[in-house]
C-alpha cells in the first residue's frame, strides 16, 4: 500500500511538471543581437493574434543618434547616469536615475539589467492611480525627481527635460509600433510568502550590508537604502511589490541570487527603515 502511495506521488509530480512545460510560455524569446553597441541581445516580438510578422529590433547606442539631435540626446544620456552632477539643481539625495535604470534605461529588463526604459515613449500619456488623472511622460518623469530623488520637478521647458525627453524618445523609436513591450515595469514576485522584516535584517546582514552599509547609508556610486539621502516614503520603491521584485532580479548587483522569499523579507526590513517625508 505505502508503494503504490509513493507510484501515485510520483506520477502526480511528473504530471504537473509535464503540465507546466507545456503550459507556461516565456513572453519573449532571446535571440542573438545582429548589430548595436549598447545591448547584447534583443527581442522577437510575436503577438499570436496578429498576422504581422515578429518585429526585430536592436539597442540603440545614444551615440548613434542623427546629428542633429546628438548632443540633446547624449546630455540626457548623461543626466540618467549622473543626474547628481548634470541636474543638481533638481536632486535632493545622492541618488542617480541609473541606481533603478542601469545603462541609463538602454536595457531588456530581467535579470540584473535594472528597470528597462526602452519604449516608455509609447506609454505616455496614459492614467495614473497614483495622480488620479492622465499624465505626460514629462510628468512622470518629475514623480521620480521629487521622489525617488526627493528634490523637485524640472521645469517643461528646461534643457534638463528636453534632453531626458530626447534621449527617451530615440532609445524607444524603433519599439514604438510594437505591439507589446513585456519588458517594461516590474511584476510582482510570484510567491504567497508573507514578507519578515525580522528575517529581512538577516537577509542584509549577510547579502546586503557589504555594500549598502551597516545602516543603509550606502557609498561611493552605490545608493543609500534608507536615512537622509535615500528616496523618500512617496517613491515607488518605498511599495513592497516594486522593490522586491527589483531585489529579486537585482541584486545582489552583478549576481543577483536570492529567493523571492529572501527578497520580499529583505525588501519589507528596507521599507521599515526612516527616510525622507514626501511633500506633495
Amino acid at each position: 500500500m505505502g508503494k503504490l502511495a509513493l507510484f501515485a506521488v510520483l506520477a502526480l509530480a511528473i504530471a504537473t511538471i509535464v503540465w507546466l512545460v507545456l503550459n507556461t510560455h516565456p513572453k519573449e524569446q532571446y535571440v542573438d543581437i545582429v548589430g548595436g553597441d549598447t545591448g547584447s541581445r534583443y527581442y522577437e516580438i510575436d503577438d499570436p493574434h496578429d498576422d504581422q510578422p515578429p518585429l526585430h529590433f536592436d539597442l540603440l547606442d545614444p551615440e548613434t543618434a542623427p546629428e542633429d539631435k546628438l548632443n540633446t540626446i547624449l546630455y540626457g544620456y548623461h543626466i540618467m547616469l549622473d543626474t547628481r552632477k548634470h541636474a543638481a539643481e533638481y536632486v535632493g539625495n545622492t541618488l542617480d536615475c541609473n541606481c533603478c535604470h542601469f545603462n541609463a534605461g538602454n536595457t531588456l529588463g530581467g535579470k540584473n539589467r535594472g528597470i528597462s526604459l526602452v519604449g516608455v515613449t509609447a506609454m505616455y500619456p496614459k492614467f495614473s492611480k497614483r495622480d488620479n488623472k492622465e499624465i505626460s511622460l514629462a510628468d512622470r518623469l518629475n514623480n521620480c525627481f521629487r521622489r525617488s530623488m526627493n528634490g523637485k520637478a524640472l521645469p517643461n521647458d528646461s534643457l534638463e527635460m528636453e534632453a531626458l525627453l530626447a534621449y527617451l524618445a530615440w532609445i524607444s523609436h524603433e519599439v514604438m509600433d510594437a505591439p507589446m513591450l513585456p519588458w517594461l515595469g516590474l511584476e510582482p514576485i510570484p510567491s504567497n510568502h508573507i514578507p519578515n522584516p525580522e528575517e529581512g535584517q538577516k537577509v542584509y546582514e549577510s547579502c546586503c550590508q557589504i555594500c549598502h552599509g551597516r545602516n543603509g547609508e550606502g557609498g561611493t556610486k552605490i545608493p543609500p537604502l534608507w536615512g537622509p539621502q535615500s528616496f523618500n516614503d512617496g517613491a515607488g520603491m518605498n511599495t513592497l511589490p516594486a522593490l522586491s521584485a527589483f531585489v529579486w532580479l537585482n541584486m545582489p548587483h552583478g549576481q543577483p541570487n536570492l529567493t523571492p522569499e529572501a527578497a520580499l523579507d529583505v525588501a519589507a526590513y528596507v521599507i521599515s527603515k526612516p527616510r525622507p517625508h514626501f511633500n506633495p
